[in-house]
């Protein structure tokens, strides 16, 4: 009995931080993320496409390298999400399409939102 006790009282502090340190990255790079969108939407507003692309290509290297590490506990259709609009945010500026580039920033920005908000500590969440 001793040693359960003992195994839960070492276990669950542990659960419960990487529980916290997963809600901090996802957090982290859904904000960083919306901020990289904004700058870009400015960019291209000002009329500097080429800033927009560094900004584009920041994020979508970026983006491959902590795909991998939020799979792990996001739900893929939501990064799949992430990365689809992504792409079409690339054609979008390399087909100088405006339109098309808005739109994509627009729900990528959405779903770099619903990211964290998926992750976050709330009633739905825990049950």
């Amino acid at each position: 009995m001793r040693k359960k006790v003992l195994s839960i009282a070492v276990v669950l502090p542990l659960l419960l931080l990487v529980s916290l340190l997963s809600m901090a990255f996802t957090r982290s790079v859904s904000l960083e993320g919306q901020e990289a969108v904004r700058e870009m939407e400015r960019y291209l507003r000002a009329g500097e496409p080429e800033a927009a692309q560094q900004a584009l290509t920041a994020l979508c290297a970026r983006w491959e390298r902590v795909t991998p590490w939020l799979q792990g506990w996001v739900c893929h259709r939501d990064t799949d999400a992430v990365a689809e609009h992504l792409r079409g945010a690339q054609v979008g500026l390399t087909l100088g399409d405006e339109t098309l580039f808005f739109s994509h920033t627009a729900a990528l920005a959405e779903a770099l939102e619903h990211l964290h908000h998926r992750d976050d500590v709330t009633l739905s969440n825990l049950l």
